[in-house]
């Protein structure tokens, strides 16, 4: 009984006086190529307040978020094991009518930081569930980004040539009670340049509804590559005009193999905004509405999410009602988004969250979608729906989704 009094898997992390709580995702998603032969490998080690030897190469640090790789498409505000997605059999993708499986990854794969690390954590902030973002000490600290190889040595055991490979070297302030999210940035592709992005959130000192869905967007591209100028690759604009509808299904006209959906009144290809900057950090939020819960039910059952990817639309798409996006470019407007020409891109957010991280994110025909907006959640044996708050992030050929849901400090009533 002594024994196993005095187990215990991680020792007790001292509190914080005045934290700040911060988030940090590796954007870089450009693998090397032919066209990019000389930019950074999208793997990383993040490093606050690092040590460094006589050389000015940093061997520890007061955090270290090791293996840090490529986000994931789909991010919630709470931790669900984000950083032991790292070996076997992993992500699928769909290419030429066929499922492929991708090899398996033999060394540890954090997609952000904290991920599931055993570190202190933000609560509920003005109502959100924000425990994916880890507690900071306030105040400056020196934030290092290091390009590390990708196998399974711990940074401190790397080779000092392998330490000394910075990507960048800033120092910033943290405010204490504040919520920042950074992340590495690809500024300039073909000239190898790359920043630091930090959002200072302020959706936690804003008022939302609870029965409505807000949804926001920024754009972090860089620099169009040289490949995209020359029509090698699909990649975003410089300025981006966003429409956007609610989709609803037809149950008169829809059947077993076939879904029709009418728009719900009044959001129908409305226009949103134009992003004619990048790297903003101010971020307004699209009021959309929240559908009764009958709106999610068919004749008493829940209805279904669309599969990832879509292998062929016609035969099954999925029965919930979805939120989609155009995004076209604002250089070369268009009269009608829907038409869908080459200057437009459509975002369905149909998909189930549990399943859209599983795939490819290489595989164009997923980075067309991303999870349903509405939040499903199943207590009791009852499911019920509730409003989120969705920040989209476009970078350079795709969208990441991060989802911010409502903190439950009970089981969630209707």
């Amino acid at each position: 009984m002594a024994f196993i009094a005095g187990c215990k898997k991680y020792a007790i992390i001292p509190s914080l006086k005045d934290p700040a709580y911060i988030r940090v995702f590796n954007d870089l998603n450009n693998p090397v190529d032919v066209f990019h032969s000389q930019q950074a490998a999208p793997f990383l080690t993040f490093l606050m307040d690092p040590k460094t030897d006589g050389a000015g190469i940093p061997n520890d640090a007061a955090v270290i978020g090791d293996a840090l790789g490529t986000r994931q498409l789909f991010s919630l505000s709470y931790p669900i094991n984000e950083a032991n997605s790292s070996t076997g059999d992993q992500l699928i993708g769909y290419v030429n009518g066929s499922y492929i499986l991708e090899p398996p990854v033999l060394y540890p794969v954090n997609h952000e930081y904290p991920g599931n690390a055993p570190v202190l954590s933000a609560s509920f902030i003005n109502g959100f569930d924000l425990s994916a973002w880890a507690q900071a000490p306030s105040g400056k600290h020196r934030i290092m980004f290091v390009v590390r190889p990708q196998n399974a040595v711990g940074f401190k055991d790397l080779s000092t040539a392998q330490r000394g490979n910075i990507l960048l070297d800033t120092t910033v302030n943290f405010e204490k009670g504040e919520v920042y999210t950074l992340e590495v940035t690809s500024r300039d592709l073909d000239n190898n340049k790359y920043g630091l992005y930090i959002r200072q959130e302020q959706f936690i000192h804003q008022s939302f509804q609870a029965d409505k869905v807000y949804v926001g967007f920024t754009n972090l591209s860089g620099k169009t590559p040289i490949a995209g100028q020359y029509g090698s690759g699909f990649f975003f604009w410089d300025k981006i005009n966003i429409n956007y509808s609610y989709n609803i299904l037809n149950d008169a006209i829809s059947n077993a193999t076939y879904f029709s959906y009418n728009p719900y009144p009044g959001y129908d290809n409305n226009y949103y905004t134009t992003l004619n900057t990048k790297m903003d950090t101010d971020i307004p939020y699209l009021t959309l509405p929240l559908l009764p819960e009958s709106s999610f039910f068919y004749q008493a059952l829940i209805r279904t999410y669309s599969p990832v990817p879509l292998s062929n639309p016609a035969n099954y798409q999925g029965s919930l009602p979805y939120f989609s996006f155009v995004l076209s470019n604002a250089d070369s407007p268009v009269s009608n988004p829907n038409t869908f020409p080459v200057e437009t891109f459509r975002l369905d957010c149909s998909a189930d969250p549990n399943t859209i991280n599983n795939y490819d994110t290489r595989n164009s025909s997923v980075t067309n979608y991303t999870p349903n907006l509405n939040l499903v959640v199943n207590t009791g044996n009852t499911y019920h729906v509730y409003g989120t708050l969705n920040i989209m992030e476009i970078v350079y050929d795709r969208v990441y989704l991060m989802q911010v849901q409502r903190g439950f400090n009970e089981i969630p009533k209707n």
